[in-house]
């Protein structure tokens, strides 16, 4: 009997590793498609801008406007790529310090595992609200680089 209860133990334990990889991959997956939106954007952005620039009319450096406005999108792309990978990397090492408690957890399970099962649900919980944490974190930083595009494209537009 105690070796099954030990045996269900060490079953949760990998089951909660693997939920929790399972949701980094989904934090990697998310973050990479909304970075890919917000760059996909900025372009978009800045090739409205350069056409409407060759509409205003020739008197206007087309190409050196085009080309600061490429050089601060292709910045403001850079940044938040860089945001969203140091965001990533804090998720992992959070991911590693859990997993590495679910293994350690696991090995004391055979004297203590009511108790140990007990803090690996609030280390694998609060694994859980960091990574919600960086996810909304990610999402405020692509925001931000939306609303820094957006007030490029006013300054350069607004009357």
């Amino acid at each position: 009997m105690e070796d099954k209860a030990k045996q269900t133990t060490t079953e949760q334990a990998r089951a909660a590793k693997q939920t929790m990889a399972d949701k980094m991959e989904s934090f990697r997956t998310t973050a990479g498609e909304h970075l890919d939106v917000a760059a996909t954007q900025l372009d978009e952005m800045r090739d409205k801008l350069v056409a409407q620039a060759q509409e205003f009319g020739k008197d206007i450096d087309i190409d050196g406007l085009k080309a600061k406005v490429t050089n601060h999108f292709e910045a403001v792309k850079a940044s938040t790529a860089e945001n969203l990978v140091n965001l990533q990397n804090e998720a992992e090492k959070v991911f590693a310090s859990a997993s590495a408690k679910a293994d350690e957890l696991s090995e004391v399970a055979e004297d203590k595992f009511d108790e140990m099962k007990a803090e690996a649900a609030v280390h694998l919980e609060a694994a859980q609200l960091k990574l919600d944490e960086l996810k909304a974190e990610a999402a405020l930083q692509i925001e931000a680089a939306k609303e820094k595009a957006k007030g490029v494209w006013n300054q350069l537009f607004s009357e």
